[in-house]
């Protein structure tokens, strides 16, 4: 064994090397030179603590409170709003390009980071959204929060609504010989069961449930949009608009994309801080040496991903895996 040790000693040096040498290249990345005015930043580098700089935040799936897989976190939604705290803290990030590809989610969360982005703004920050594929129902609640929103023409948008989804299974258990046993401890508690129809009952308190969040939905647009509530409502039942139809209804500010929405973020930083040069760009994810090493994260995500490459085949929004959605939800 130890002659085997010997014979391979320049291997182990050389591992030793390379994993000393990570640390080092981290924190003297950039360390020596000065920031051009449009350099794409990492998020992992020491300079960016103390540069005026622009964050992309990038928000994908559906949007709901929990982590789904080890390399893809930092797209969804618990990420993001703490993305965005962190960039609210901070005093070097000046504007926040939120890059938007989802076709909705549970209110709360919505809610959640709709809140954040207004606190961004309480902050003097500017925050343009950005629409890929899709950003409706909750995506939408989201994105007008923004101070500009830039949509593709092609982009799928609005879904102003709520929804919640139930089945009633009874006949087929009928069939089967299937007899649930419920106890429970009052009379609305198994409210929306698949073993039984609703009551006149249950509807009414489910749609008392629903127009409610409908209501601070559509007052969430009315504010983000400067619109009437009425004006909102005539267009908020629920059907989907492509970007341009959204942008002649006033939904949107402008068509384009990921660069447009950029180019429009530069332009309200530099007016709002009288600056003549753009900002440094930062994209933003979970930094940290595991991320590092997943750029891995885009090349094998399908590995992790239900355990195949369809995944990546296909626009994110028709991924069979956004059909698993909680019952009471934006769509």
């Amino acid at each position: 064994m130890t002659s085997g040790f010997k014979s391979n000693w320049f291997v182990w040096v050389l591992l030793i090397l390379c994993i000393l040498a990570i640390p080092v290249g981290l924190l003297s990345r950039n360390a020596g030179e000065n920031l051009a005015s449009d350099e794409e930043l990492d998020s992992g580098d020491l300079t960016t603590r103390f540069t005026d700089r622009i964050q992309v935040i990038r928000l994908y799936g559906i949007i709901v409170d929990k982590r789904e897989k080890l390399f893809g976190e930092d797209e969804n939604a618990p990420f993001v709003v703490k993305a965005l705290r962190k960039a609210a803290l901070d005093d070097h990030v000046k504007g926040v390009l939120l890059r938007i590809n989802s076709p909705g989610g549970t209110v709360p969360t919505s809610q959640e980071i709709n809140d954040e982005l207004k606190a961004l703004k309480g902050k003097n920050k500017v925050v343009v959204a950005s629409m890929a594929d899709v950003a409706a129902s909750g995506g939408y609640y989201i994105a007008s929060a923004a101070d500009k929103i830039v949509a593709e023409p092609g982009t799928i948008t609005g879904s102003i609504g709520v929804i919640f989804n139930s089945i009633n299974v009874k006949g087929l258990a009928d069939k089967l010989g299937v007899q649930p046993q419920i106890v429970k401890s009052g009379q609305f508690k198994d409210m929306g069961s698949p073993f039984r129809a609703f009551t006149q009952e249950d509807k009414a308190i489910l749609q008392g449930l629903i127009m409610d969040s409908y209501d601070q939905f559509v007052q969430a647009v009315a504010d983000g949009r400067k619109l009437k509530v009425e004006a909102v409502k005539k267009i908020a039942d629920g059907r989907i608009y492509s970007g341009r139809q959204a942008l002649k209804l006033g939904l949107v500010d402008q068509l384009g994309g990921y660069e447009t929405a950029m180019d429009l973020l530069q332009s309200l930083c530099q007016e709002r801080y009288q600056r003549k040069t753009k900002f440094p760009v930062e994209e933003v994810s979970g930094g940290g040496l595991f991320s590092r090493l997943a750029g891995l994260n885009k090349g094998f995500k399908f590995a992790f991903d239900n355990g195949s490459v369809t995944g990546e085949l296909i626009p994110e929004f028709m991924n069979a895996r956004y059909y698993h959605m909680p019952l009471w939800i934006m769509q």
